[in-house]
């Protein structure tokens, strides 16, 4: 439990004077965060600070990757800055020992695979550390109860394909972050992965969707002069 909230009764409180700020991107199309009116319903990954003593603290992140609720009592728009990253955010404030989530989630598969979609659109937010995302999707999983059946190198794999080099997104982020001497976590790029594979290659494209969509970019690709990568299946099917 994060030391700014405490739990009682199955509840949690605030332990002083706290602000929680939800990324304004959440609510885009009310995808992945809904303002309920009492309450909002939105993914956990949300950052948190406290006031002990009306001194103003660190933000920190809150790390419950599912979806959950906030009670809403005093709610306004901000902007806050994380790992040199400004963004905007939803502050919801809460005086001392106010009440401000459940302390149990129940489980299911619907909180296994909204952080799939999170994870596959390319929306959980780039103030994460890269190096901690593998982490986070377990804890969903043993959070919702699912079992996908397939070992941890699969979900490594997904998340290194989604994200990407910010100086060339053709590149992987970890090739990219392996070769600094002080690598920084949070310098990344993201797609959905829909414009990933697009990106890759025109053979990648073509077998994936929208054909149209992706022999343009080949085109463009070609026309550019841009060096394509060759996947394993496309020298099969040459050979």
């Amino acid at each position: 439990m994060s030391k700014e909230l405490y739990a009682k009764s199955g509840k949690i409180y605030a332990s002083d004077y706290t602000e929680i700020y939800i990324p304004s991107e959440y609510f885009d199309g009310e995808k992945y965060a809904i303002n309920k009116g009492l309450m909002i319903e939105t993914l956990g990954l949300v950052y948190i600070r406290s006031y002990p003593k009306g001194k103003e603290g660190p933000i920190r992140l809150l790390n419950i990757p599912a979806t959950i609720d906030f009670m809403i009592y005093d709610m306004q728009h901000d902007e806050i800055n994380i790992e040199n990253k400004s963004i905007h955010v939803v502050t919801l404030k809460y005086m001392k020992d106010a009440y401000v989530l459940n302390q149990t989630i129940p489980q299911g598969r619907e909180i296994a695979e909204s952080f799939l979609k999170y994870i596959l659109d390319g929306k959980l937010p780039k103030t994460l550390n890269y190096v901690d995302l593998i982490d986070m999707w377990w804890k969903n999983i043993e959070i919702s109860g699912v079992n996908f059946q397939v070992p941890s190198k699969i979900f490594e794999m997904i998340i290194a394909n989604i994200y990407r080099n910010p100086d060339d997104t053709k590149l992987r982020f970890g090739q990219y972050y392996g070769k600094q001497l002080n690598p920084n976590g949070y310098d990344y790029e993201t797609g959905n992965v829909r414009d990933v594979v697009e990106g890759l290659s025109t053979f990648s494209g073509m077998v994936f969707e929208d054909i149209s969509r992706m022999i343009t970019t080949g085109i463009n690709n070609s026309r550019d002069g841009v060096e394509e990568p060759v996947s394993p299946l496309e020298k099969i099917i040459y050979y």
